[in-house]
């Protein structure tokens, strides 16, 4: 059985306030299609050029590092895959207001069974501090 669990490290002041975040399923499964969505308020408008670093981990181990472009996400999203935004910013800024964040991805059926930690760092085209999310996801099976 797997779970999983997220940490808002954002401050007050960050251009993103994260009110909740749903996973589909609930718990993700492997070998499944998952949906994540964030939802929040934008403070001051996220413009082109805002983008976000992302590290996974297994245990102690570096799995993944990345800068991601958030835009070119979004323009590149659908929603089969990929990233979308409600309401769709269409290629322009995402204004101030309640904002709904989506993320469909294929997760591999051969994630092995372990604990995964997921940081996410998003910033502003600026370089200021947008958003800050820990995730973690338990694909280790149960101890007995």
């Amino acid at each position: 059985m797997t779970s999983w669990s997220y940490v808002s490290q954002g401050d007050p002041t960050d251009a993103l306030q994260i009110e909740s975040i749903t996973v589909t399923p609930d718990p993700p499964e492997r070998g499944a299609q998952a949906k994540l969505i964030i939802k929040g308020t934008v403070q001051d408008a996220i413009e082109d050029g805002a983008y976000y670093d992302l590290t996974v981990k297994m245990g102690l181990v570096k799995l993944l590092q990345k800068r991601i472009d958030f835009f070119e996400e979004l323009r590149n999203g659908s929603a089969s895959e990929g990233w979308s935004a409600t309401p769709d910013p269409a290629g322009g800024p995402i204004k101030p207001g309640p904002v709904e964040l989506t993320c469909v991805m294929q997760l591999p059926r051969e994630i092995p069974p372990a604990k995964y930690k997921l940081n996410c760092r998003a910033y502003t085209a600026g370089d200021d501090d947008l958003a800050a999310l820990d995730f973690a996801f338990d694909f280790a099976p149960p101890a007995f």
